[in-house]
């Protein structure tokens, strides 16, 4: 095979592997927001970390249990600070597959309770798709949307 043959075969290579999140149609934001609807219409199964504990099991979805010592001691980056209460944190995998390998594994759920086990916050996490504006027009293309 000549260079230029080998070259174009690794050009169409490369565009095959980045191509599939140029075409998720939006279901990897559909996913996310399907997860937040559920925590929301689900919200009298969180209310209290016992009963979070007992949700996050049913559904065989992993989660960690933070006292808010353990919390104080080892407390996570992307959370401001430590409340009164217990910290939930729940790992939902992402089932797309397209979106599994090119966006997020997995929808981190933050469950944070107060002093009297009331939940105080909710907050859901998720890699944000990218987006790039084609020149000279009005499209956009969107990766792993």
């Amino acid at each position: 095979m000549s260079f230029n043959v080998k070259l174009a075969l690794a050009v169409a290579l490369f565009w095959i592997a980045i191509s599939p999140p140029l075409f998720t149609n939006g279901q990897c934001t559909a996913e996310f927001e399907a997860e937040t609807k559920r925590l929301g219409t689900d919200q009298a199964s969180i209310r209290s970390s016992a009963l979070a504990r007992t949700y996050w099991n049913e559904r065989s979805v992993p989660y960690s249990f933070l006292t808010p010592e353990q919390c104080r001691q080892r407390k996570p980056r992307t959370l401001d600070r430590c409340a009164d209460g217990p910290l939930i944190i729940a790992r939902v995998p992402v089932k797309n597959m397209i979106c599994n390998l090119y966006r997020d594994d997995e929808i981190t759920t933050w469950l944070q309770y107060d002093s009297h086990d009331r939940l105080s916050r909710v907050q859901f996490d998720m890699r944000p798709y990218k987006s790039l504006p084609v020149p000279g027009t009005d499209m956009t293309i969107h990766w792993a949307r």
